[in-house]
């Protein structure tokens, strides 16, 4: 069936009673193409039936807005990209989340957590200031409830007729359980708004006793709701709540989705419960390890620097009791999940919080605490002013670790860990480390524990294996007592290429930056006539490279910078990336090579 499904039109010559085989015929497909390409799985595989339904009901001019954008895989294979859905997360491939210049049924681009409601209800004011005429559907996870922008989007909505559907696949939200609390969904989801609105207009109009004829029917209504229905949280915002639902049952969404696109005229929250994983037993009984599964074939390293960090952080943790983690829901994947194991009590996930995480990590360092702050470079970025404002100025000593540096392949620009360098290193007080080894990454937390002030530790998924310690802010990886050039490397990869650089063209010396911030003066005091490369996985703008040449300019030494120039970088594997970026051996020799030409 999935076959003649190429497009929504498709979809909507289907029966009601033929969803049911096309979403298991999607799913298999999901399954087969995911574990190959890599991505998204478990995510996918649960909004299966809410994405056909919504799809199904709702008509192509209208705005589906995915929060994240994770589980959108469904929506593009419905709408057109389904035959090439194996090129998914491949260079000029089908990207991993939605991207308006890919397709015109990705109403809005998304890569973090907390944005679609207020997205949509942008798309919907814009709507009703131009007087045009399309329904807006806002796809919630609950993970992403814990997000505070979400509330204040919230705040906002009173009076815009939008859907919000919260795709509960984790935890419960409202209170609102059995029979008798669906039998009162489905009536406000039937013609009971426009009823309700034919009444009290009539009711206002009579004279004397229309007022308070209106008055005590609404009290009855109101009385009778409390008495069947229990209190939900969005009540507090004025908006019409529908739920609890199954979201794996694609017959019950269309008839919901159905009766919501005609009768309703109010902001609606509709609750559904949806198995993350659903039709695949692995990704069923373990979620989190199917949440993203790698390429097929792809090789990885035996280590990971997040279980460098969860190791070190037990081993210090052990010897101090003021050390502390923090983590923005992502336990595991930054390698925290054996610190909260060992430590409980020390151990604190705000949820996709990241702003509160960096102020609440400030409010234990002024307490005594000594906490480290463990989230991904791209996720930080939500979190500048609390930086700067709550942990720098004070100069409170708090550690960020800062995962996925860098380039990070096929989850794509929105993902990617290229500013990092650029939006910390203007912030006073901040010291920013850049180990390229395992080893340097364990020194560098554990030397964390003595700083005075707040430090950034920042490094890929993937360090090298081989020996170096953190002894000074640089390290010399081959030194040339005549050199022309010495290059000046930023992180694991582009060390490792400069020393293959160094091996390759006479005259350069290449060398290892530990410390990004302060500047290596020491090392950059003893350059004399030499011409000075910087090489680094972030861009050029207010980046590393930047920063030495301002330093060495007064003594009219020439560098020349290798980065990202000022763009967004799409998805592809992260030597695809590399090369696209010139940023690879072949690239970086020819470039190197042309500056000792005469």
């Amino acid at each position: 069936m999935l076959e003649q499904v190429k497009t929504i039109e498709d979809l909507k010559k289907l029966s009601v009673k033929q969803l049911p085989t096309l979403c298991a015929e999607i799913r298999d497909k999901l399954i087969a193409d995911v574990m190959q390409s890599g991505g998204h799985l478990a995510s996918n595989l649960g909004v299966v039936e809410l994405t056909v339904a919504l799809h199904y009901v709702f008509d192509e001019n209208d705005k589906i807005v995915w929060d994240v954008g994770h589980q959108s895989y469904v929506h593009k294979i419905l709408t057109s990209r389904g035959e090439n859905f194996s090129s998914l997360r491949q260079q000029n491939g089908i990207s991993g989340f939605p991207d308006c210049s890919e397709d015109e049924h990705d109403s809005f681009n998304t890569g973090h957590a907390g944005t679609a409601i207020s997205a949509a209800l942008g798309l919907a004011k814009a709507r009703d200031a131009l007087g045009e005429n399309y329904n807006v559907i806002a796809v919630v996870g609950d993970g992403s409830m814990t997000n505070g922008m979400v509330y204040e989007a919230l705040n906002n909505v009173k009076d815009t007729n939008m859907l919000i559907v919260i795709n509960d696949n984790n935890m419960s939200i409202g209170d609102n359980v059995g029979s008798a609390t669906l039998n009162m969904s489905k009536l406000r989801v039937g013609k009971y708004d426009r009823n309700k609105q034919r009444l009290k207009k009539f009711l206002l109009k009579v004279p004397l006793l229309g007022k308070p004829t209106y008055k005590f029917l609404r009290w009855c209504k109101r009385r009778a709701k409390a008495r069947f229905v229990r209190n939900n949280y969005f009540d507090n915002f004025d908006l019409k709540y529908i739920g609890i639902v199954d979201g794996n049952e694609v017959k019950d969404l269309v008839y919901y989705f159905s009766k919501i696109k005609k009768n309703v005229v109010k902001p609606t929250v509709m609750q559904i419960v949806t198995k993350k994983g659903k039709g695949y037993s692995p990704a069923e009984e373990d979620p989190e390890s199917f949440h993203s599964v790698p390429r097929a074939g792809s090789s990885t390293d035996s280590l990971e620097s997040a279980a460098v960090v969860g190791d070190t952080l037990c081993k210090i943790a052990e010897q101090d009791d003021r050390v502390v983690a923090i983590t923005a829901a992502m336990a595991r994947a930054t390698g925290l999940a054996s610190f909260q194991k060992r430590f409980p009590d020390r151990f604190f996930d705000v949820g996709i919080a990241e702003e509160h995480a960096v102020t609440f990590a400030a409010g234990l360092a002024k307490g005594g605490a000594r906490p480290f702050v463990a989230i991904y470079s791209s996720f930080l970025q939500r979190s500048y002013d609390q930086i700067l404002h709550d942990v720098a100025i004070q100069n409170l000593p708090v550690t960020f670790l800062l995962d996925r540096a860098g380039f990070v392949g096929e989850d794509g620009q929105t993902h990617q860990g290229l500013f990092d360098l650029s939006y910390l290193g203007q912030i006073p007080n901040l010291t920013i480390l850049t180990p390229a080894t395992y080893k340097q990454l364990s020194q560098m937390i554990e030397q964390s524990l003595t700083e005075v002030g707040p430090t950034a530790i920042r490094y890929s998924k993937y360090l090298s294996g081989r020996d170096g310690r953190f002894d000074g802010a640089v390290q010399i990886l081959k030194s040339c007592e005549n050199a022309k050039i010495k290059i000046l490397a930023v992180g694991a990869k582009l060390s490792e290429t400069a020393q293959r650089l160094a091996q390759s063209i006479d005259g350069v010396e290449a060398v290892c930056v530990l410390q990004v911030k302060p500047l290596c003066v020491d090392y950059l005091d003893g350059i004399r006539g030499e011409t000075v490369v910087t090489l680094e996985e972030n861009v050029l703008q207010g980046g590393f490279g930047q920063t030495v040449a301002a330093y060495l300019s007064p003594k009219k030494i020439k560098v020349v910078s290798f980065g990202v120039e000022d763009t967004y970088v799409r998805h592809a594997t992260v030597e695809q990336q590399l090369a696209l970026c010139g940023l690879d051996f072949d690239s970086l020799f020819d470039k190197i090579s042309a500056l000792l030409r005469p």
